[in-house]
């Protein structure tokens, strides 16, 4: 397995846009992982798609 294998990946789920301290804690969590995000603050949000994304990470975390 390849380090990019082995990477957690983790999701970060946004209510609103990120402060700047949000940004500063999403970063550190971030560190080594393989990280995507869902904004739901941008509208007609696809909840089939929010699901798909959970599913297919190893951590979530939503941040208001």
């Amino acid at each position: 397995m390849s380090d990019e294998e082995k990477k957690m990946k983790i999701l970060h789920v946004y209510r609103s846009e990120p402060t700047d301290d949000v940004k500063k804690l999403v970063e550190i969590l971030s560190r080594d992982r393989d990280a995507s995000e869902f904004k739901l603050y941008q509208g007609n949000t696809n909840y089939d798609e929010l699901v798909s994304a959970i599913y297919s990470n190893d951590q979530t975390v939503s941040w208001w």
